[in-house]
């Protein structure tokens, strides 16, 4: 999928410290009563029970879920934009689905065949809360769209959409600014979009 704002923004690939979660380790996904209102700030009342992932340049993953839905939220600071990639593992047909939000969301499976064409705003069990458009730098001629800072990304996936209660998982956090440019972290920190024994473990708690 095109990102209207990675070529606006120098990606540096950066390692994460860990504040409650080891890449290494099974990382448990806390469960919430609470489902998560998908309106672009994480942190608050209904993400308090979340399992909370440090990144730096002020940067947080939060993770929790329900019995109907799995629930994530990647938060920067107020200058970023801050877009969300998520990569789940099919445990039963060993595809992998990849999730994107950026100004615009859409999700696409790595076959046999490789990476397949984005299903943009074809929101099959999950839906989530993408960078907001924020008007035009040259709105005479039309031209120059710009796009809103300090929201936070956040997404929410059916668990019928993945079997079991143990998913393996990718999760890269961009459009961060760090020590003057733009950055993308990645959990785990050496994590490969097309290689999922490099991913993550997530386990959902409290069943």
């Amino acid at each position: 999928m095109n990102n209207p704002l990675k070529p606006l923004l120098l990606i540096a690939c950066i390692s994460i410290a860990a504040n409650e979660a080891k890449a290494s380790d099974i990382i448990s996904i806390n469960p919430t009563s609470k489902a998560a209102l998908l309106d672009g700030h994480c942190g608050n009342d209904e993400w308090e029970a979340a399992t909370k992932i440090e990144l730096p340049a002020q940067a947080y993953i939060y993770l929790m879920h329900d019995k109907d839905y799995f629930y994530i939220c990647a938060k920067g600071k107020s200058e970023d934009y801050t877009v969300l990639d998520l990569y789940i593992e099919h445990a039963e047909t060993g595809y992998l689905h990849h999730f994107h939000l950026s100004a615009q969301m859409g999700e696409r499976v790595r076959t046999d065949e490789g990476w397949g064409e984005s299903a943009t705003w074809e929101l099959r069990d999950y839906a989530g809360f993408w960078v907001p458009y924020f008007g035009l730098e040259d709105p005479e001629n039309n031209n120059g769209p710009k796009f809103a800072r300090g929201t936070h990304r956040q997404l929410q996936v059916s668990r019928t959409k993945f079997a079991g209660n143990t998913w393996n998982m990718m999760i890269s956090v961009g459009a961060i600014r760090h020590e003057g440019a733009g950055a993308e972290f990645l959990y785990p920190e050496d994590a490969v979009d097309s290689d999922e024994s490099t991913w993550g473990t997530f386990s959902f708690t409290g069943q």
